[in-house]
């Protein structure tokens, strides 16, 4: 495992926040259980030490020794029987560098006065416990018991717990480091097949790669992003190398024309005057598809970048829209298509850039026609409160409602051997989007498939306008 590798890092980062619990933890439980011990020995000493006081009625009774021997071999604890004025009178289990004063003068008062005395001190660097109870006897106070216990000695009695508290930790370590290791190899294998699927997608333009995680958290988001990225490259490049190819036919096949009906005009191959009309003619026809398909590829590369400005100006939609259907009759009526126009009484004007909403008309009325095999073709104007309404309708071939999401995507074709005959690039309706969109207008689109298609384009209403204006 590498160093600097997620999986590292994020197991490193675990096991810290583990230990950084566990081991405050850990010492607070050792103080607890040490604290609890200091509490436990000094009650038992108060206790027995108090019970001894009541039990001596003399403190010369020879049996005092042997009682005294018996308390100090029971506590582990060293005792002494001191007079009124502090004077030894008996010691068992003593040692003598314990102190070298068993009670100090205001100590002795204190017991006077009938007060239990608990005290920690230090002598020649060892820490003990001492505790002092006076002996009375017919409430008058005849000497005291005193009881030292050695800190040392109090600790060798938890020193089992402290191990087994020791040995409870690095066994929570252990299962800390299992679990981290575990959970960073869950964490960290999705984002491993993330990075490996990443690099063949920008290094080997591999799009058909996806991530398999289908989790609903955040990883599983990253995922979906990643696959959707992919998805969208992989239609994209498909769409590209499709486009480049119908703009090689779409330049290639004019192209050819002109060149031999070219050759033909120059070396007069022509029967007469009206053939050899026929031929500038198309000539001249097939020149205008070039330009018009130079002019939808500058239109899509100005929309790209932000280039296009619109000139907008109060617009008679109904004329615009009769003009339309005019222009769009004869193609029809070739294919025996009928043209409606379905408009308002009154006037509706749309303050827009003329030109460009006369294109984006004429690429929506045009695909209606061109595929469009039998009935009718219906241009429709409504006029809202807050917003004018323009509808393309058509009884053609339709769409499958899976292509709809991307219908306006550059290079996408929905019947791609159709447009091909048709002459369709796929930019058209990218640029009547884009166009729409730059209008603050949106487009929608109902289509049933071998029924027909409507195209709705709606745009707010603005305050109307006598000078033109640039936006």
């Amino acid at each position: 495992m590498k160093l600097n590798s997620v999986v590292f890092k994020l197991g490193a980062t675990i096991l810290f926040l583990q230990l950084i619990i566990l081991i405050p933890l850990g010492y607070i439980i050792l103080q607890l259980i040490l604290n609890y011990s200091m509490n436990q020995t000094e009650q038992q000493l108060v206790q027995l030490s108090e019970k001894y006081a009541t039990q001596v009625n003399n403190i010369d009774d020879p049996e005092n020794l042997q009682l005294l021997e018996h308390l100090a071999n029971m506590t582990d604890t060293s005792a002494v029987i001191l007079d009124q004025n502090g004077e030894t009178v008996l010691q068992s289990n003593w040692h003598e560098d314990i102190t070298d004063e068993v009670l100090a003068n205001p100590q002795i008062r204190q017991l006077e006065h009938g007060e239990t005395i608990v005290e920690e001190y230090t002598f020649n660097s060892t820490t003990y416990l001492k505790v002092a109870q006076p002996i009375t006897n017919q409430d008058r106070i005849q000497g005291s018991v005193v009881l030292f216990s050695s800190f040392g000695l109090i600790s060798n009695s938890i020193h089992n717990i402290i191990f087994l508290v020791i040995f409870a930790s690095l066994g929570a370590v252990a299962l800390a480091i299992g679990f981290t290791f575990f959970i960073s190899k869950k964490l960290g294998a999705p984002l491993i097949a993330m990075e490996k699927v990443a690099k063949q997608i920008a290094e080997k333009k591999n799009f058909s790669l996806r991530v398999d995680y289908k989790a609903n958290d955040e990883i599983g988001s990253l995922a979906h992003a990643i696959n959707h990225l992919s998805e969208t490259l992989e239609r994209y490049q498909t769409n590209r190398n499709e486009f480049f190819s119908n703009i090689t036919h779409e330049l290639k096949t004019p192209l050819t024309y002109v060149k031999g009906y070219a050759n033909a005009v120059r070396h007069e191959m022509y029967q007469s005057k009206e053939e050899r009309e026929e031929f500038l003619e198309i000539i001249e026809n097939e020149a205008d598809h070039i330009s018009n398909l130079m002019d939808d590829l500058t239109d899509i590369s100005k929309i790209e970048e932000g280039k296009i400005d619109l000139n907008k100006e109060d617009i008679n939609i109904n004329n615009l829209t009769e003009e339309m259907i005019r222009r769009s009759q004869f193609r029809a009526s070739e294919k025996g298509l009928k043209m409606n126009l379905d408009v308002p009484d009154n006037t509706v004007f749309l303050f827009a850039d003329k030109n460009r909403l006369d294109q984006v008309l004429t690429n929506l009325v045009e695909n209606a026609v061109r595929y469009t095999e039998k009935g009718s073709i219906t241009l429709q104007v409504k006029e809202e409160r807050n917003q004018i309404i323009i509808r393309v309708k058509d009884t053609g071939i339709g769409i499958k409602t899976e292509a709809i999401p991307y219908l306006f995507e550059r290079f996408y074709r929905v019947d791609k051997s159709r447009s091909r005959a048709n002459g369709g690039t796929g930019l058209g309706l990218a640029i009547v989007k884009n166009l729409v969109e730059m209008h603050e207008g949106d487009i929608d689109v109902d289509s049933e498939l071998n029924k027909g298609t409507t195209i709705t384009l709606r745009f707010p209403k603005e305050e109307n306008s006598q000078h033109t204006t640039s936006k």
